[in-house]
């Protein structure tokens, strides 16, 4: 598939107009409705924030607090928001996440790439990091992804074992002949394409909104788009744990809709681009 335009870099001064916005001085109230607001991070409110955590979650109310409080003993030594997108939940995810110290924005049930989106639309940070609230990620690793956007990379990836066993068999061969075909008819070699762990800066994820998923396949989007950019994922190996509940994953619906995500992405890879996304925004603060 042949992409229409380049998407103009945007490799300005680190932080840009982004990170100089200082942190609103809206009540937490304003931002979740008229639900009792609860605690929240002082590293988000003593400060403008270097990193903002974007976790999506849809009826995740047994894990989505611990991995919030993990979240930030992960970061306790950086200036950080922690900030939980309640996609329609029915059980209560958003009081949890609240409870826990995380800012909640609520959606009503528009998908996991709509959810991140969304997140990211409401960051303070310069660095976005994505992590799932179902339990499975290793929190602790997020400081690794934050060093390696410092050190020059432009997306970071927390890539799971082939074989973790927290998988169905069909799910993993399935993501092991979609790695297959990248690198066969993309020359991109991607050890985890579509991770729910990591991390790129807030204004690269706005500036490729347009050509975003709404659902599932938004990682696999970004793993893709930036690497046709001339901007090749880094990856940093993670232990992936068994999930909490029961997954999202619909097996036709969203291997349909990864596969045409994958040749599409192989499609900018191989022409060195992907196509023109909306100019990127300022980060709301």
């Amino acid at each position: 598939m042949r992409a229409r335009d380049e998407i103009t870099s945007s490799r300005g001064a680190e932080g840009g107009a982004d990170a100089k916005k200082s942190v609103s001085a809206r009540s937490a109230a304003e931002e979740i409705g008229p639900a009792s607001a609860g605690p929240i991070s002082s590293h988000a409110l003593s400060r403008s924030p270097d990193i903002t955590v974007v976790i999506p979650a849809r009826d995740e109310a047994e894990s989505v607090g611990g991995v919030v409080e993990a979240v930030a003993r992960a970061l306790a030594g950086e200036a950080h928001e922690i900030l939980v997108v309640d996609d329609g939940s029915v059980d209560g995810t958003g009081e949890r996440a609240r409870a826990a110290g995380a800012r909640v924005i609520r959606r009503e049930g528009l998908g996991y790439g709509a959810a991140i989106k969304a997140g990211a639309a409401e960051a303070r940070g310069a660095f976005l990091a994505i992590l799932d609230a179902d339990g499975t990620y290793p929190e602790a690793d997020l400081p690794k992804l934050v060093r390696a956007l410092r050190g020059g990379a432009r997306q970071a990836i927390g890539a799971r074992p082939a074989s973790s066993g927290s998988e169905s068999l069909a799910r993993s061969a399935i993501k092991t002949a979609f790695r297959g075909a990248v690198l066969w008819f993309g020359g991109l070699a991607v050890p985890d394409l579509n991770s729910g762990m990591r991390a790129l800066r807030t204004r690269d994820l706005l500036a490729l909104s347009s050509i975003l998923p709404d659902r599932f396949s938004l990682t696999t989007t970004l793993t893709l788009a930036l690497a046709a950019e001339g901007d090749p994922p880094v990856f940093i190996p993670i232990d992936y744990r068994p999930r909490a509940g029961r997954s999202k994953w619909r097996t036709v619906r969203d291997t349909w809709l990864m596969g045409r995500t994958v040749l599409r992405g192989i499609g900018w890879l191989r022409h060195g681009h992907a196509p023109k996304a909306l100019p990127a925004v300022e980060v709301a603060g």
